[in-house]
């Protein structure tokens, strides 16, 4: 049964689903919102954990949000949605989200169980040159570089997702291009989280290359307590692309982590 929450004092407005002692929260990238997670969401099995997904500040119903463009205040409001369902958690999120689980994970170790990184913006940012990045603080200009990257996107899941990039404001649009792409401090140095993590890649991606994700990602975490996975036919969206292989591997991580979680609570 699906349920929604709001976070007191916030405009934050979160999506629960299934049920379960163990929460798997979703958390869009750059231009993207909640709803960007439905084709992965419609074939995950994910026993003995509810779904949470929810709007960035910014982006989707909360295009009107106001106040710092920053990682920390994105972590903030993750933060405030797990802490207010209150049961232990695995964080998924694509991209410019991967830094904002990350820095929460790190925040809670005690209930954070596994992070899943999905074509993940490095911590210390993507450093992209100046010019390049203008295609990107552009919502047409992004939109257009993302139909070229990724043609396999269903023309109707490509027009939703247009739709919803429509509502972000074009001075939110620059600032959390810069955010991304200068990084976060905590990307200097290894990752505050040393429990499971699975990094998906696409195997097309032009930005987040096999190269990116080796030097600028993985390395940062446990290498014993992390793995890496290329999702074949996909670029930078590898969870509209491939949302099957995606779940997939996703249920595969969670069957080990709990597998794991039992093993040392004996």
């Amino acid at each position: 049964m699906t349920t929604s929450a709001t976070i007191p004092n916030s405009d934050i407005v979160f999506r629960r689903d299934r049920g379960g002692s163990r929460a798997l929260v979703f958390v869009h990238g750059f231009l993207d919102d909640q709803h960007v997670w439905a084709p992965v969401l419609a074939v995950l099995s994910a026993p003995g954990f509810e779904t949470v997904q929810f709007d960035q500040a910014g982006f989707g119903d909360r295009a009107a949000a106001t106040g710092p463009v920053t990682y920390d205040r994105f972590a903030a409001d993750l933060s405030a949605v797990v802490d207010a369902i209150g049961k232990p958690f695995v964080l998924v999120g694509h991209s410019m989200a991967g830094p904002v689980i990350e820095l929460v994970a790190a925040s809670r170790p005690g209930r954070a169980l596994g992070l899943v990184l999905v074509a993940p913006i490095p911590t210390a940012g993507t450093r992209l040159p100046a010019g390049f990045m203008e295609s990107f603080k552009s919502v047409r200009d992004f939109l257009d570089s993302r139909r070229q990257a990724a043609p396999s996107i269903p023309e109707a899941e490509f027009e939703r997702v247009a739709a919803a990039a429509a509502k972000t404001r074009p001075d939110f649009v620059r600032a959390a291009a810069d955010v991304w792409n200068d990084g976060h401090p905590a990307g200097e140095r290894p990752s505050g989280f040393t429990g499971p993590v699975l990094i998906l890649s696409g195997a097309d991606d032009p930005v987040i290359t096999a190269e990116v994700i080796a030097s600028a990602v993985a390395t940062r975490f446990d290498q014993a307590n992390s793995t890496v996975t290329e999702i074949g036919q996909s670029s930078h969206w590898p969870h509209i692309e491939r949302p099957a292989a995606v779940a997939r591997e996703i249920d595969r991580f969670l069957a080990a982590t709990l597998a794991t979680e039992a093993v040392e609570a004996r």
